[in-house]
């Protein structure tokens, strides 16, 4: 079956409209990306553009595990939506490719985080941590000794738990008036005059690229690109313990119902931890991890390697089964009702059966595509390196695509509004209504 694709030029071309034609059906079908320049200010959407029709019922298990430790009402509180990573949210997401405001700022590889207050954090390849309201203002803003590629964890406190390649954990509230001597300035570009973010703690563990996960305790992990996985006290006052992981690359743990930490490594391994730091086991998969595992509602545990395979691990360390894509695959995958989601730097976003790993459908793009995130429809929300953002039905039919203007690497988060806030390598952009 063919499906016809519309595509309008909203700058210097007035009124141009072309059309894309895109095959969808079985699992054999690949649907073709858009044919036009993402330079242009473009919004791609389907032939049926009213929203999708939800699917039958809710993800099977309990997709997100305990999330106790993270702030109540939180609509996105950190990299994939829960402790688990899986990349499902109870909010709808936007169902028009509508570009609502956007922050300029270096922000492409730290992906937001959305507290309960509306405020979204996320890191700065310039050393900052930004506090971002929801009409677009840098409210407040912290300073760090390097670049900040790690994306925001919002504990249960309303504290954005957040790491840095100069080597600290950082705890950041908004200013209540308290003036830190850690504080640093944000002289000379955007968000210069913003206050500084009030520092919580700061503690010394190891230079870090990955996203922190917190615990139904408030215990804070994170993994470090010297090769540890650690474990920090609540309060920021000590690690607790670290456990070798040989990484360099940092991979963001994520948390099983059970509360072990499973965490990826450069060194092909994916680890397995007790809360307490005993390591279960160490799997190998044949080729380095460079993104970080999801795990979904019956315990299996998703991860993508650089050799392109995307892989399904059981709770015991027992590899269930792999999907070979035509990329390497640097991002997170999502689980929802049954498919696994996963982006590949072959261009596409794979949708893959949880029960056996094979495809459901593909749907290509015209750049490397990052980490997706899934809406209560099955709706797929994903950005890739053409600068678009897709959403794609459940089916892998377009619903709309919309370019942001920059490359995008990391994951989307879903908020009120319905608004799905997306990083580029140049912005904070946010897609509302």
């Amino acid at each position: 079956m063919r499906r016809t694709l519309l595509a309008c030029f909203a700058g210097g071309l007035s009124g141009l409209c072309l059309v894309v034609l895109a095959s969808c059906g079985g699992d054999e079908d690949r649907a073709k990306p858009p044919a036009e320049d993402a330079g242009t200010d473009t919004a791609l959407v389907g032939d049926e553009i009213s929203p999708p029709e939800p699917d039958a019922g809710p993800p099977p298990g309990d997709v997100c595990g305990d999330g106790s430790g993270l702030q109540p009402d939180a609509p996105w509180p950190l990299r994939g939506g829960c402790a688990t990573r899986a990349g499902w949210s109870a909010l709808p997401g936007p169902t028009n490719a509508q570009v609502s405001y956007r922050v300029a700022a270096p922000v492409g590889e730290s992906s937001p985080a959305v507290s309960s207050l509306g405020v979204t954090w996320v890191g700065a390849t310039d050393g900052r941590v930004l506090a971002i309201t929801n009409a677009g203002e840098i409210r407040w803003a912290h300073r760090t000794g390097a670049a900040v590629t790690s994306s925001p964890a919002i504990d249960v406190d309303g504290n954005a738990i957040v790491g840095g390649l100069d080597g600290f954990l950082y705890a950041l509230a908004p200013d209540d008036g308290v003036v830190d001597a850690d504080a640093g300035d944000v002289d000379g570009d955007a968000g210069a005059g913003a206050p500084p973010a009030r520092v919580v703690f700061r503690l010394a563990v190891g230079p870090i690229a990955s996203s922190p996960v917190i615990g139904a305790g408030g215990t804070i992990y994170v993994g470090t690109t010297d090769g540890k996985l650690v474990a920090v006290r609540r309060d920021g006052g000590a690690v607790s313990w670290s456990g070798a992981t040989g990484d360099t690359r940092g991979s963001s743990p994520a948390l099983g119902q059970d509360g072990t930490i499973y965490v990826g490594s450069t060194d092909r391994k994916l680890y397995a931890f007790a809360p307490a730091g005993a390591r279960r086991w160490a799997l190998d998969l044949g080729s380095p991890v460079h993104g970080s595992p999801a795990v979904g509602g019956d315990g299996t545990v998703y991860i993508g390697t650089a050799d392109g395979k995307l892989h399904a691990v059981g709770a015991s360390g027992d590899r269930r089964w792999s999907y070979a894509t035509g990329g390497a695959i640097t991002g997170t995958p999502a689980v929802y009702a049954g498919v696994v989601y996963v982006g590949s730097e072959d261009k596409s976003l794979h949708a893959v059966s949880a029960l056996d790993g094979q495809a459901r459908w593909t749907y290509a793009t015209l750049g490397a595509v990052g980490t997706p995130v899934i809406g209560p429809d099955g709706t797929v929300y994903v950005g890739a390196n053409d600068a678009r953002v897709y959403a794609v039905t459940s089916r892998g039919d377009l619903f709309y695509a919309v370019n942001v203007r920059g490359s995008v690497t990391t994951a989307p988060a879903i908020g009120p509004g319905p608004s799905l806030y997306v990083t580029t390598d140049n912005a904070l952009v946010v897609i509302s209504p």
